[in-house]
């Protein structure tokens, strides 16, 4: 399966949200909540997204697939950010919630410098470690990490083997925040304004859209067409990005709508976003991801880290070499291969030690969170898990999502 085409809708999908930060006619509401909604009483906001839904229907990897794609229904991301305008600083804390386990990652910077914590060490760890992947590192290294963080763009240039462009972004001074100070901000709201007056509705304070692949596309083509206008636009490669995210929107993505709520007193926003795709093999998948931003206040002032909290990319994976540990090597597996036949699966002892592993997982993740097993993804869990567990792994299994049903302790 095509996994870029759901990154794109996703990316994309982020990309109308930004609009915000992106009105008795509801589509001008609509507009003016949206596209003004930044003002000096709130510089901070919370959010937190989940993945309300998540659908496979084909026969690319299997009961595997299908049985991941179960546990991704219960990740979750929330967090909290907060800016200065005057100093042009800004600090974001996200927490990943993935398989009952956090992974937090916290980020501080201003103007062109950024910082990461290396916190999100420790939360990889637990997370391996709950698939039964028995990996440590020292409580000294451990130690020597805390309260440090890592250079964004070193850590950037380390991983793309090259140096990041030091450029501006053509397109970061074309903002939608206050329409009438930017042409970007106030041919969107044209355009906005041109759709059809009966999908913008208004319930007092809160006036909704639901944005469609259709007008998504007609928006992004007026984003590349204002940011023609900069010179630097082509060089920067982004003009080719925005043509091929658009060509892929039209021809990847059989569904996209994005669903957006705004209070216009609170300036709070509700996202829901739907994307549906078929690949050339027929497999079908569908997402539906939901978002929620509350704006605040925040009066403290944002704190750069010291050269003393500031540890090279260097002195990062050398501490990360010293990771011990005896995780099952199975560089050499590909569950995702129909050519596999799964009935030879049960018979081999190395993959079942695998297996076992597996299962213990799921098991892990059904004892954590049995308010969320129902009997429709139980019984997809059973139907996938016969391909690839033995009489005895589904008979665990089985029990496990019993009890869970039955709301019983496991």
């Amino acid at each position: 399966m095509k996994m870029k085409k759901y990154m794109l809708g996703i990316i994309t999908g982020v990309a109308i949200f930004l609009l915000a930060a992106c009105g008795s006619d509801p589509r001008k509401e609509f507009t003016n909540a949206f596209l003004n909604s930044k003002g000096d009483e709130y510089n901070a906001a919370s959010f937190e997204m989940k993945i309300k839904d998540l659908e496979y229907d084909g026969d690319e990897g299997g009961a595997y697939v299908k049985m991941f794609a179960s546990q991704l229904k219960d990740m979750s991301i929330d967090g909290k950010y907060a800016i200065d305008d005057k100093t042009e600083a800004m600090e974001m804390e996200i927490t990943a919630n993935l398989f009952g386990e956090k992974l937090p990652f916290q980020f501080v910077g201003e103007k062109d410098k950024y910082f990461m914590s290396t916190s999100f060490v420790s939360g990889m760890l637990d997370i391996a470690n709950s698939f039964n992947y028995p990996i440590e590192l020292s409580k000294s290294d451990l130690n020597k990490l805390k309260g440090k963080y890592i250079d964004i763009a070193e850590a950037g240039d380390t991983l793309t083997s090259g140096e990041l462009d030091k450029k501006a972004n053509p397109l970061k001074n074309k903002t939608f925040t206050n329409a009438e100070d930017s042409k970007m901000g106030r041919e969107m709201k044209k355009l906005i304004e041109s759709f059809d007056k009966k999908t913008f509705t208004q319930d007092k304070d809160v006036v909704t859209h639901t944005f469609t692949k259709k007008e998504i596309i007609k928006m992004l083509e007026k984003i590349d067409e204002v940011a023609k206008e900069d010179k630097d636009y082509k060089k920067s490669g982004d003009a080719k990005e925005m043509k091929d995210a658009i060509k892929s929107l039209k021809n990847d993505l059989d569904k996209m709508d994005i669903k957006i709520s705004i209070n216009q007193k609170t300036k709070a926003l509700d996202m829901e976003m739907a994307l549906a795709a078929t690949d050339e093999d027929d497999a079908k998948m569908s997402i539906v991801m939901t978002m929620a931003v509350t704006p605040q206040k925040n009066s403290g002032k944002i704190k750069m880290p010291s050269k003393k909290e500031i540890i090279s990319q260097d002195e990062l994976e050398a501490i990360l070499s010293n990771i011990t540990g005896a995780a099952t090597d199975n560089s050499d597996l590909d569950l995702e291969d129909d050519s596999i036949d799964y009935s030879d699966l049960k018979d081999d002892p190395e993959i079942q030690k695998l297996m076992y592993e597996q299962l213990d997982a799921m098991i892990k993740q059904i004892e954590a969170n049995p308010s969320a097993v129902t009997e429709e993804n139980a019984k997809e869990a059973r139907e996938g898990a016969k391909e690839i567990f033995n009489e005895e792994q589904m008979k665990k299994l089985n029990d496990a999502l019993d009890k869970a049903l039955k709301g019983g302790a496991i």
